[in-house]
């Protein structure tokens, strides 16, 4: 079980994101590994989407993960991952593993300072 902190939700908005995001560079790689196989079709997760439902508190989406293989899980992958219908084409993903390693970058940068401000109200300094 995930701790919960009383806060305004930010600290499980970005453990989505980030969670989100590994998913996002799973598919990446499994769409560079697969760029010479016939017939391939390139996936991707509607991050947009996906983060609309945790922001929503949608219930198709648990991400509370305990184990790193537990993340390729189908219960994820519902309705967040979608085929696009086009093959692989590797400046496209170069970009799409740029743009999410942006991502992921900003969400761990957000959440450390989200963390930082928790720990010095709990040391009883000021934010």
């Amino acid at each position: 079980m995930t701790p919960r902190f009383p806060s305004d939700g930010i600290i499980q908005v970005l453990e989505r994101s980030l969670t989100l995001r590994s998913r996002a560079q799973e598919l990446i790689a499994a769409n560079l590994a697969n760029l010479d196989t016939p017939h391939y079709v390139r996936k991707e997760v509607d991050f947009q989407q996906a983060l609309k439902q945790a922001v929503e508190g949608g219930q198709g989406m648990r991400l509370a993960i305990s184990h790193e293989h537990h993340l390729t899980g189908s219960r994820l992958d519902m309705g967040l991952v979608r085929e696009t219908g086009k093959p692989v084409d590797l400046d496209q993903e170069m970009v799409q593993l740029s743009k999410n390693h942006l991502g992921y970058q900003a969400s761990i940068t957000m959440l450390n300072k989200k963390l930082d401000e928790l720990r010095a109200v709990i040391e009883g300094g000021k934010v």
